[in-house]
């Protein structure tokens, strides 16, 4: 038992010494800036930590490049549902537009229970003087049973649109948003 001990402590302490000793040599001995390069990349490098150096700057400048060629693209579709009025008013749905940002969307108001007749966007939730007014479309007897804008625009900063819409009657309807936002990564 005394000798099983003595092999385990023996084992023990010289994994111990030899990472020691492996570790304290690495660090001393062999220094990346003395460790001699063969360039096969450009890189204009005779020592390895030249090299590396090299490498990470090359990949910074080529991840930079393609950062910039980068989009996400949003989906803005949604389905609301509202109660109309026979005022051209504001519906309580709002659209947000990221910054940097090219958009296409469609807005419609839909016939449920009753027929509408304008659809509009402004800035304002409020006022829905020209000022303020985005897009607005006044529907037609040609396409009954909806009123369809659409907005195909490049937003700098971020913008919100509030949908106003007008009815031949008050009663419950909905709003939908079709489209997409294609914003810029970087």
């Amino acid at each position: 038992m005394k000798t099983n001990a003595k092999i385990i402590l023996g084992i023990i302490v010289a994994v111990l010494l030899s990472t020691v000793s492996c570790y304290a040599l690495a660090q001393n001995l062999i220094n990346s800036k003395d460790v001699v390069y063969e360039d096969n990349s450009n890189l204009v490098a005779d020592n390895v930590q030249d090299a590396i150096d090299g490498t990470c700057s090359k990949i910074d400048t080529r991840l930079s490049i393609i950062e910039d060629k980068l989009y996400t693209v949003k989906d803005m579709t949604m389905d609301k549902n509202f109660t109309s009025s026979r005022e051209l008013s504001y519906t309580g749905i709002t659209i947000d537009f990221p910054a940097n940002s090219m958009c296409s969307i469609s807005v419609i108001a839909n016939w449920a229970f009753a027929c509408p007749k304008v659809v509009a966007l402004s800035t304002s939730a409020s006022d829905l003087r020209a000022s303020t007014t985005q897009a607005i479309d006044e529907g037609d007897q040609h396409n009954f049973g909806k009123v369809e804008l659409t907005v195909n625009r490049r937003f700098t900063k971020a913008t919100t649109y509030y949908v106003w819409a007008q009815y031949d009657m008050a009663a419950s309807n909905d709003i939908i948003v079709n489209g997409w936002c294609a914003t810029k990564y970087k």
